[in-house]
């Protein structure tokens, strides 16, 4: 699932599919993101889990402009965790801030596009 700008440089390849659905569904732009959570709550509901963490989902937050705060906290309200944030960290990410995103949500600064996937593949 994907929201946002930054999916240009990657909407137009041809990266398969599983079961006859593509590996990557556009939702729009980052105004659309809140279309992403629907999507992931109602795939939890349709598999039968009790967390949406459950799910083989990798959300990676793109830190471009300030609207990406607003999808941020929505994913934190709905308990969301291993979010990948940046590539670089917004400035109100204090140390501390940071401390606690990572020990109670495992919110991850980026670190680069191979060690990311890994981490994201692996379900971190």
């Amino acid at each position: 699932l994907t929201a946002g700008c930054a999916k240009y440089r990657y909407n137009k390849l041809n990266l398969g599919d599983i079961g006859g659905i593509p590996r990557v569904l556009d939702a729009g732009q980052c105004n659309d993101s809140y279309s992403l959570v629907l999507i992931a709550l109602a795939l939890k509901d349709a598999f039968g889990l009790k967390d949406v963490n459950e799910l083989p989902v990798s959300y990676d937050i793109a830190w471009y402009e300030q609207k990406a705060v607003l999808v941020l906290l929505v994913l934190l309200h709905l308990g969301v965790k291993n979010i990948h944030l940046g590539p670089t960290l917004p400035a109100f990410v204090s140390p501390n801030v940071l401390k606690v995103l990572v020990e109670k949500f495992n919110v991850q600064p980026t670190a680069g596009a191979e060690e990311d996937v890994k981490k994201m593949m692996a379900g971190t």
